[in-house]
């Protein structure tokens, strides 16, 4: 993602849009090491645009995950919150926050109830059978995420990268 540069003549057109994913902050990586994750997670949460979240069935036994998502849910809304799905199917690998909404919905004798409402998270698809399957799925997937990041079509997106790569190859 923070390799990726926008197509010069699609930037012109956004003139004063952002064109480039300026850093992506990987927890793994960029966590200190601490006994109170808390406060730097909490942190990296609030100065970030969009979380991506990778989710495989070990994703929603994950408490940590679960709440990095409930919180940045509850700041930015669940809108600019990704998801990359990697392994098994959407219904036992995305977690709860990301599946379901709560509404509060009048009821027929005028109270007001919390219902729980099914909704279908932004996400990439890139599982397969081998690992050169999800490598080329991959390819297409990061042009739908940057797409969605950059406020685009990905279909804009995708032919203007397909323009330019023939551009090189020539």
């Amino acid at each position: 993602l923070e390799a990726f540069r926008m197509p010069k003549n699609l930037a012109r057109k956004r003139k004063g849009s952002k064109n480039k994913i300026e850093r992506v902050f990987r927890d793994k990586e960029e966590l200190p090491l601490t006994s109170n994750l808390n406060d730097p997670i909490m942190a990296a949460l609030h100065s970030s645009e969009w979380p991506i979240v990778i989710c495989s069935p070990r994703l929603r036994e994950s408490m940590w995950c679960r709440k990095e998502i409930e919180t940045f849910v509850n700041l930015y809304g669940r809108e600019r919150v990704l998801a990359v799905l990697v392994e098994g199917e959407p219904e036992e690998s995305f977690p709860d926050e990301l599946l379901y909404k709560i509404e509060k919905r009048e009821m027929p004798n005028g109270t007001m109830e919390e219902v729980k409402v099914s909704v279908e998270p932004l996400a990439a698809d890139v599982r397969g059978t081998t690992k050169k399957e999800m490598r080329k799925a991959m390819k297409t997937e990061v042009l739908r995420l940057l797409a969605a990041m950059f406020q685009m079509t990905y279909d804009d997106l995708r032919q203007r990268h397909k323009e330019r790569r023939m551009r090189r190859i020539m």
